[in-house]
């Protein structure tokens, strides 16, 4: 009777104690952000005693995917901010300093100076000094960009990396799950330090893209992405993502390799893709302003032989007159005096501009005597017209004001390589004076149109920071209030765990005293024999 006595006893106080471990252990990781509150259950069972049945772990998965998901979009937030702010750095006039409207605003204002005094030599100086400066300005800012798109391109590759290692470790988990499980079914199952790590894992996953979590009866986890490609599945599978050439892949057990680039929808990994897309996208508009310039800017010559059309065309291939452009064209032989006309075209708005070209180009008499037309394709992916004619004898008139002797000053095909023309220095010694009031109108009009596309910049990358910033404020707010709601839901309550500590005490120590009792009363017994 004794000996079933204290085998009931002894283990009660067992179960109890392993309870009291329980209880502490709840009170040491009330911190811990990815800490469940563990709760045993101890049950009774006939005919006498107790049994140790669970480890009880409170965990709602539905908020916690919640919360995951929010996590992934504040994360996306945080990093886009973070590469603007970047990019605002590059650009300084977004907070103080020098920078782009500066550079553009003091070249057109040279400009605008030499034409109203195109004898001034400090004005020719600080024309070619300005227009230095600016094209070397806008080369060093894509450079920049360059340098912050490359270390985007590297930050993608690592955290690929660790998206794949956090998959495999989390695959590790429900594996060993699956074992602990088995092994500790008639102890309570009593594993889930294993599940703490494992939300861990998955917290830090959210951070880096957008997780689907189910979780099966025993705690294991299958984890999806966007479209429903799996990562990790309950036990025996896990899946890579790779990073190769600005794409993000899922890679399937067969090999092949499907593009999830475009359907991603948060995490670091999806922010980080964006903002290559933002980069692109900003130096997209800095080529744009150094496209114009090359395209568009030039200075009245005195003796060029080259004379161009100013207002450039989208099509070569529609008549001059859908863009306003009309007039008589006449070539004429200075030599003689009065000049002598050498051939005319006339009312050319009913050409295109490729068919303006194949005219000059097939007249006898203009051939004979060296002109000849060359349709531009512009950096820009506008076109104009030159013509030319080396011999100073030789000069064009166009009664439409659309065709005057001039140079451009900047030359390259795009942003890589845009500079002064390497003759601008010669070239501003032969300004044209009875030009320069038009050319003073058409200056204003170019730094009008330059100042537009230099305002496009500016305001996409200031409201797109500020729109992300915006956004990440209210995500914040909304990822704070689901925390809290979390922690009430399966976090550890100091004030409960201590009440329930008491209570475990006090019964395990009501048990150590039945003991002690019946050990008296043995020990009595064993006298009385």
């Amino acid at each position: 009777m004794f000996g079933a006595s204290f085998g009931i006893i002894s283990q009660a106080l067992d179960i109890y104690r392993k309870a009291l471990d329980i209880h502490n252990r709840n009170v040491l990781n009330a911190n811990n952000p990815d800490y469940v509150e563990e709760n045993p259950v101890i049950e009774s069972f006939a005919p006498v005693g107790i049994k140790f049945s669970e480890v009880r772990r409170d965990q709602n998965i539905y908020y916690l995917n919640l919360r995951n998901s929010k996590l992934s979009t504040t994360s996306y937030l945080e990093e886009r901010s973070s590469m603007l702010s970047n990019v605002e750095g590059i650009f300084q006039e977004l907070f103080e300093g020098t920078g782009i409207n500066d550079y553009t605003n003091r070249f057109f204002k040279a400009y605008l100076d030499l034409m109203k005094d195109p004898t001034n030599r400090g004005g020719k100086e600080e024309l070619f000094y300005s227009a230095r400066s600016l094209s070397d300005f806008l080369k060093n800012k894509a450079k920049d960009i360059d340098s912050l798109d490359n270390s985007v391109d590297f930050s993608l590759r690592r955290v690929t990396s660790r998206i794949n290692e956090l998959v495999r470790k989390i695959y590790n988990i429900n594996r060993e799950i699956t074992v602990m499980y088995a092994q500790t079914y008639a102890r309570g199952r009593d594993y889930k330090n294993f599940l703490d790590t494992r939300d861990k894992y998955i917290r830090e996953l959210s951070e880096l893209i957008n997780i689907d979590i189910r979780e099966d009866e025993i705690g294991r986890v299958k984890i999806i992405t966007s479209g429903g490609f799996a990562l990790v599945d309950f036990q025996s599978n896990y899946w890579n993502l790779e990073y190769a050439a600005g794409k993000v892949y899922w890679k399937s057990k067969e090999g092949n390799n499907t593009d999830i680039t475009d359907i991603l929808k948060g995490g670091k990994l999806k922010a980080l893709l964006d903002s290559r897309k933002d980069l692109q996208r900003f130096k997209g508009e800095i080529e744009s302003i150094a496209n114009y310039l090359i395209s568009t800017v030039k200075i009245p010559r005195s003796n060029s032989g080259t004379w161009y059309l100013i207002k450039n065309v989208e099509d070569p291939t529609q008549p001059l007159s859908v863009y306003g452009l009309d007039g008589n064209l006449e070539f004429y032989d200075n030599s003689t005096d009065p000049p002598t006309l050498i051939s005319s075209i006339n009312a050319y708005g009913s050409l295109s501009l490729n068919d303006l070209a194949t005219t000059i180009n097939t007249d006898p008499a203009l051939n004979t005597v060296g002109f000849s037309a060359t349709v531009i394709s512009n950096p820009d992916g506008t076109y104009t017209l030159r013509i030319e004619n080396s011999d100073p004898r030789y000069s064009v008139m166009d009664s439409g004001g659309n065709f005057f002797e001039s140079s451009p000053v900047f030359t390259g095909s795009g942003l890589s390589d845009i500079e002064p023309v390497n003759t601008l220095r010669d070239d501003l010694e032969d300004i044209d004076f009875s030009l320069t009031d038009t050319f003073s109108e058409f200056g204003n009009k170019w730094w009008d149109d330059t100042k537009g596309l230099v305002n496009d910049l500016i305001k996409d990358i200031s409201t797109t920071q500020a729109d992300v910033k915006d956004k990440l404020r209210i995500e914040t707010a909304l990822l704070e209030a689901l925390d809290r709601k979390l922690k009430e839901m399966q976090g550890v309550s100091i004030d409960k765990e201590f009440m329930e500590l008491m209570k475990i005490q006090r019964t395990y120590e009501a048990v150590a005293k039945i003991v002690t009792a019946v050990d008296e009363l043995l020990q009595t017994t064993l006298r009385m024999v």
